[in-house]
């Protein structure tokens, strides 16, 4: 079970990482072209962007996977009413996208203002929600090959597309988002094509109301939790912008957080393995094997992070380029540790999800994220631009640890994750972090071997965890 953990999360996890290690291996050229501006426009637009993302699939993944697990034999038919109402949907979330983007583009982007509005909405009015559905379609199905080699080719796709249109062109921001866009057209008709032609999973525009109406009834008291997620990872810059903070500093900002977003996409290739693997354990009553699973991972997460962060300042001494951003490396570790959270979360909300006990969820998720906002307006005006990282590290963990305090979850909790434990070693590995980050390389060096060969011993002892 654990051995299928962990090489579906590798094939989720490392096979798109080997064009994102190119990609950083290519820091040195863009760095030399690209400006903290340019970075700046970047991550305004990733944030703005990211205001009504929730609103793309009105959180109806989890009806979607509940038809899956609970409707195996017509789970298709029922898809595809989904389907058609999502892509009547995504007409009208386009129009929202377009007068979003018009009202908080920054002002160094103004003259492609509508050329960015087109870029965004394109593959969207295209093909609809075709590529969420075909993921999941896979990745239930337990086929992680399928979506990765997909996402291993459209990621090189995209960075010989960036280096064009970048590097060769000299469109500097607005290579980014011509390259997004052709990369997500073939991405969504990679996922288009099989649905409609090979699984015969087709829109079916004369959907039963009954069946999108119990879908909404579950997806949409989600919308808050998700958006609480939203509202920790991405208002953090919307809200330098309104403090008027300078585009180039929002990107000497957003640069250090997009390292921190190659953390939430590692994670997020664990737990797209671990969340089936951990719903059939809960399935057959295997409980014990549901909490060693949650902290095996959360023990090898915060222990690889912690070994990465270790060396972050060596890393961009050689890689990157630009003087103002090679000075990023201690912001990048926080936003690489913030993650660590994350498996914990994953353990209490899949026995959440799946006794469809969240309708209180978005008390911890939305209520963290409310937070997260509240203090970034009282801090950012006293502390710059560094004080939103710590507030996120902060804001994570009540989301992650926060949850196994909620009555629904004490209802149906099978299992005890010790959360109290694991939030300890979180913050005293964080702290950890920062104080050996500037340390000299022999410190390091003696401090790293302890983490390998040290810890594990003592996880392994203290759990008797066995690989099986």
């Amino acid at each position: 079970m654990f051995k299928k953990l962990i090489s579906h999360s590798l094939i989720y996890g490392l096979g798109p990482f080997v064009p994102k290690i190119i990609a950083l291996l290519m820091l040195p050229i863009f760095t030399r072209v690209l400006t903290p501006e340019d970075y700046g426009v970047q991550s305004i637009m990733n944030s703005s962007l990211g205001l009504i993302s929730v609103l793309s699939m009105l959180g109806l993944q989890l009806p979607l996977t509940n038809v899956f697990f609970q409707h195996t034999n017509h789970f298709k038919k029922r898809w595809g009413q989904f389907y058609g109402f999502l892509n009547i949907w995504m007409i009208f979330y386009s129009f929202l996208l377009a007068i979003i983007i018009y009202f908080i583009i920054p002002k160094e982007a103004s003259e492609n203002l509508y050329w960015i509005i087109l870029l965004n909405i394109v593959p969207i009015v295209c093909f609809g929600p075709a590529d969420t559905i075909g993921q999941l379609y896979y990745q239930l199905n337990q086929k992680p090959k399928q979506i990765v080699t997909r996402t291993i080719l459209i990621s090189f796709i995209t960075i010989i597309l960036n280096y064009y249109t970048i590097v060769i062109l000299d469109l500097h921001y607005m290579g980014w988002f011509i390259a997004n866009c052709i990369s997500m057209l073939l991405l969504h008709f990679s996922y288009w094509y099989p649905l409609r032609f090979i699984l015969k999973i087709r829109p079916i525009y004369k959907f039963k109301k009954v069946v999108i109406r119990r879908g909404l009834s579950v997806s949409l008291p989600m919308l808050p939790h998700f958006y609480g997620s939203y509202l920790l990872s991405s208002s953090d810059t919307l809200l330098l912008k309104f403090f008027l903070i300078s585009t180039s500093q929002i990107g000497y900002y957003g640069f250090a957080a997009s390292f921190g977003g190659l953390m939430a996409m590692a994670v997020g290739a664990m737990n797209t393995a671990a969340s089936p693997i951990l719903s059939e354990q809960i399935k057959l009553k295997n409980y014990d094997s549901l909490r060693k699973l949650t902290w095996a991972l959360q023990f090898v997460l915060v222990i690889l992070s912690s070994l990465a962060c270790f060396w972050l300042k060596e890393i961009f001494e050689i890689m990157v380029k630009n003087e103002e951003l090679k000075s990023t490396y201690f912001l990048a570790a926080i936003f690489i540790m913030a993650h660590n959270y994350r498996p914990m979360y994953f353990g209490v909300a899949t026995i959440l999800f799946y006794r469809e006990r969240t309708r209180n969820l978005w008390k911890v998720t939305f209520g963290a994220g409310l937070v997260c906002v509240l203090l970034n307006i009282l801090l950012i005006p006293i502390y710059g631009i560094k004080s939103p990282a710590f507030v996120l590290f902060f804001c994570y963990l009540i989301m992650g640890y926060g949850t196994f305090f909620l009555k629904d979850y004490k209802e149906v909790a099978v299992a005890e994750f010790r959360p109290k434990i694991w939030f300890i070693f979180t913050v005293v590995s964080f702290v950890i972090v920062l104080f050996v980050v500037d340390l000299s390389v022999i410190y390091k060096i003696l401090i790293t071997f302890c983490y390998i060969v040290a810890l594990p011993f003592y996880f392994f002892k203290r759990t008797n965890f066995k690989f099986t």
